[in-house]
């Protein structure tokens, strides 16, 4: 169903997928009824496209008239921090009546957007067509939450990312030093993770002890799920930066930071995290670090 494009609400989305599902239903002759049950992860501020054709029955008590009704939906979530979507829901539909006369016109296709804020729990029944020649109707009830991977679809879970994960250092402005670059692999729904262990030492302290800079950091990928032609990715750094000595008391400057990513395929993006010293005397001020991740499906 997602074909990823510009567009969404006005609002700055939070980075992810979210997973909207959607159920036609028609009002005919035949009762209220189920066209069916769409289901698409649709990144934040893209576009996802629903095509349908749903063959309608008037509901006149003689020779009622049938019709065929082609259905199009361009739907664009965003996902708020609150835990409410904002989605845009943009519908066009064009209908040909069965027996018309030769030559005749088709009615003009009939255009309607709404925009609907939908909390977690909470889904909205909108109509999207209401027909003159057969009196039957169109609706879509629709619910929008944000994806997760244990909702992805089958064909995303069984799907591998791989991932290209480069560290670098650089103590105070210093230039940034390539310090160790690793392949890893996941499935969706699952991790991989990397460890980057470093010892760097520094100028004897106050008290004439010999110490070192412990650099230990843990970087986590997890493929969340793939839509289109992009994957959500976890990605969580963690770990500590700690100041030993042989004389002191070690000083640890824990770390544990973690975001969203959306990449395209072979797509590069780059972290950076920077520590600082909380003590004057512990031998070194501010570390850098830039974490590059490059991803491929």
């Amino acid at each position: 169903m997602p074909s990823p494009a510009g567009g969404g609400g006005e609002s700055t989305p939070v980075p992810g997928a979210a997973r909207v599902t959607i159920e036609t239903i028609a009002v005919d002759r035949r009762g209220t009824w189920s066209v069916g049950i769409d289901v698409a992860e649709i990144f934040s501020g893209a576009t996802g496209v629903l095509e349908k054709s749903v063959a309608l029955i008037g509901r006149q008590e003689h020779e009622p008239p049938r019709e065929m009704v082609r259905l199009l939906a361009r739907l664009a979530p965003n996902l708020g921090a609150d835990s409410v979507c904002s989605l845009r829901l943009r519908t066009e539909t064009q209908s040909v009546i069965a027996g018309a006369a030769r030559g005749a016109r088709p009615p003009a296709a009939e255009r309607k957007s709404v925009d609907l804020l939908l909390k977690e729990s909470e889904e909205k029944l909108v109509e999207v067509y209401s027909s003159g020649a057969t009196q039957a109707r169109l609706a879509m009830k629709i619910r929008c939450v944000a994806a997760t991977a244990a909702e992805a679809s089958q064909e995303s879970e069984a799907r591998f990312v791989e991932f290209v994960l480069s560290a670098a250092r650089s103590d105070d402005e210093g230039e940034f030093k390539i310090l160790k670059t690793n392949g890893l692999r996941a499935a969706v729904g699952h991790e991989a993770s990397d460890l980057f262990s470093f010892n760097l030492p520094l100028p004897e302290g106050r008290t004439g002890g010999k110490r070192y800079r412990r650099e230990k950091l843990e970087a986590v990928l997890s493929p969340a799920l793939i839509s289109g032609d992009r994957a959500q990715i976890g990605w969580r750094l963690r770990g500590e930066i700690a100041t030993v000595s042989a004389t002191d008391a070690t000083i640890v400057h824990p770390v544990d930071r973690g975001e969203t990513l959306v990449l395209a395929a072979g797509e590069t993006r780059t972290l950076e995290l920077e520590v600082a010293a909380t003590d004057p005397g512990e031998g070194w001020t501010r570390v850098r670090y830039q974490i590059t991740v490059t991803c491929r499906f």
